[in-house]
């Protein structure tokens, strides 16, 4: 047989298994589960090797943002007191009988005494009575028999029925300002009178020369006169949280005491505005009573917390102040 025979041969023994196996099936590989492979690490970027200098921000001037009335007061003082504060004892009131009494007594209400400044201001105008005519006033009250009390006189006098003098008065003084002590104060003392002065706490703190410093204020209630509550700031109390309420009513009531070392339980309503709310606070802050701006002179233990009084006009003549109190 030769190479060629041999080749045959090869060939026709592949045909043969091929034909024996013509078709060979594909098996389906077995599911193998991915292999978790942790990632690679981040590589850092390297660092300089010289040192950076850190970039300084401009220099920008702080601004004063404007801040809510209710979280912050309209003045915030942090000098320390020159003197030593000394807190008196609460006083709460007497317990009533079961006597409905209903004093009349008058209760002036004062702003200025002083000259208005200017005679175009007419608010200024009305809320100012000149010295002259304050004293005359005062020169009139004591020709007609009239002796001044104060409020806690007339609150005993509804509450137990302690004895009031024949004309009793109640002179008062919002705000307190300056001439309160370099006119009404000198004017009181030389007629032997008392006043009771509703002073801001805030302007004293601050030393306002417009108003009362708390010298002054000593020097008057150590020399008689009655220091009560206007507020801390001349503001409008109305519709006010509750700390807001004890910042400027609480806080005052403090600062007073605590130059006066005497008890604050009675209030004037700045401006007269009140509601129920500034109402409850007083209630269940143990202050007495409270006057407001409304017009009368009859006064009973009904509601102590709004006290008529009878405003004293800047321009008001001697005779129509005599027909005011009563005077005969």
């Amino acid at each position: 047989m030769g190479w060629v025979g041999l080749m045959l041969a090869v060939m026709s023994a592949g045909f043969l298994v091929f034909a024996a196996n013509p078709v060979v099936e594909a098996r389906p590989s077995p599911t193998v589960a991915p292999l978790r492979v942790s990632p690679l690490p981040v590589q850092t970027r390297p660092r300089p090797t010289t040192a950076v200098r850190p970039v300084t921000p401009p220099t920008v001037k702080a601004q004063k943002l404007p801040v809510e009335e209710e979280l912050r007061p309209t003045r915030v003082v942090t000098r320390k007191p020159t003197a030593a504060v000394v807190f008196p004892a609460p006083i709460l009131p007497p317990d009533r009988d079961q006597v409905k009494r209903t004093a009349t007594v008058p209760i002036l209400m004062y702003h200025y005494i002083s000259t208005p400044p200017v005679a175009t201001d007419k608010l200024r105008v009305n809320l100012s009575v000149p010295p002259d005519m304050f004293e005359a006033q005062m020169k009139l009250l004591v020709e007609n028999g009239f002796t001044t009390i104060t409020l806690f006189d007339l609150y005993e006098h509804l509450a137990i029925g302690k004895a009031l003098p024949e004309k009793p008065i109640v002179l008062t003084f919002d705000d307190g300002y300056r001439d309160n002590y370099e006119q009404a104060f000198r004017i009181l003392k030389a007629h032997n009178l008392v006043g009771t002065f509703f002073v801001l706490t805030a302007p004293a703190d601050a030393n306002d020369p417009a108003y009362l410093t708390w010298p002054m204020i000593k020097e008057m209630s150590d020399a008689g006169m009655d220091i009560q509550l206007h507020a801390k700031d001349h503001v409008d109390l109305r519709h006010r949280s509750y700390d807001y309420l004890v910042w400027e009513i609480i806080g005052g009531r403090q600062s007073i005491e605590g130059h006066t070392g005497k008890p604050v339980v009675f209030m004037a309503y700045p401006s007269g505005k009140y509601d129920d709310n500034v109402l409850n606070f007083l209630k269940n802050n143990n202050f007495w009573a409270a006057v407001t701006v409304h017009n009368g002179r009859q006064h009973t233990l009904d509601n102590p917390l709004l006290w008529s009084r009878l405003r004293v006009a800047g321009k008001a003549s001697l005779e129509s102040f005599a027909k005011l109190v009563g005077a005969h």
